[in-house]
């Protein structure tokens, strides 16, 4: 009995973190999106429509992490992964510089506040968005990068703008630019990738759970 109180605790643990740090499906489609909107972005004239699609990215993608984490990733049962220490700091410097690059942006504009235009209005509410989302959801390294560029992209292209694509006659004219932006597109195919790992992970720890949970119905 007691190796088998352990075991479930050891699985509970294990599945809690599909609620925080392991992303999963979720993660593996913010990589997709940043991609997406790296190339989009860079490549493609900014109409309306591209503009509109590539503001709606990031809302999408934050609700699909929260779709994904209640129905798929919860539906056995709710749990929470308890931060460790590490992660508790990390998370609050990463929260931080994006609170502070808020404040800075908005101070920046704030003396031509008179003349913004409608897409800088967004431009700073998306900005904002990102130091809410980084407190609040953006809570492990890999979803903070991919969050990070996604709704910096947004806001850029509100503002008529775009990160530049290598290759470009943009990251040609900005090469500096060009190799920090191509950064996040790169640091997006790692939960692509972890995404099948954790996918299979997952599945092995449900069949587990499932059979505690019929082997306690039958008792």
């Amino acid at each position: 009995m007691h190796e088998k109180l352990c075991e479930l605790e050891l699985l509970t643990r294990e599945c809690a973190r599909y609620s925080r740090s392991a992303g999963g499906l979720a993660s593996a489609l913010g990589g997709l999106f940043c991609l997406a909107s790296y190339l989009l972005g860079g490549l493609l004239p900014l109409s309306a429509i591209l503009r509109m699609a590539l503001v709606a990215l990031p809302i999408l993608w934050l609700l699909a992490r929260k779709g994904a984490a209640r129905r798929y990733y919860q539906r056995i049962g709710h749990v929470e992964e308890q931060e460790s220490t590490v992660d508790r700091r990390v998370h609050r410097c990463c929260a931080g510089v994006t609170l502070l690059v808020a404040v800075l942006v908005t101070i920046h504009t704030f003396p031509q506040a008179v003349r913004l235009s409608p897409g800088s209005l967004v431009y700073l509410a998306l900005v904002w968005l990102l130091a809410l989302a980084a407190w609040r959801w953006l809570r492990s390294a890999l979803d903070f990068f991919v969050g990070t560029f996604l709704f910096c992209q947004a806001a850029l292209v509100c503002a008529g703008f775009a990160y530049p694509v290598i290759g470009t006659a943009a990251a040609i004219a900005n090469p500096l630019m060009a190799l920090l932006a191509l950064l996040f597109p790169l640091m997006a195919l790692l939960p692509i990738g972890r995404e099948v790992s954790d996918r299979r992970r997952f599945r092995s720890l449900r069949a587990r759970l499932l059979q505690f949970r019929e082997a306690a119905g039958q008792a």
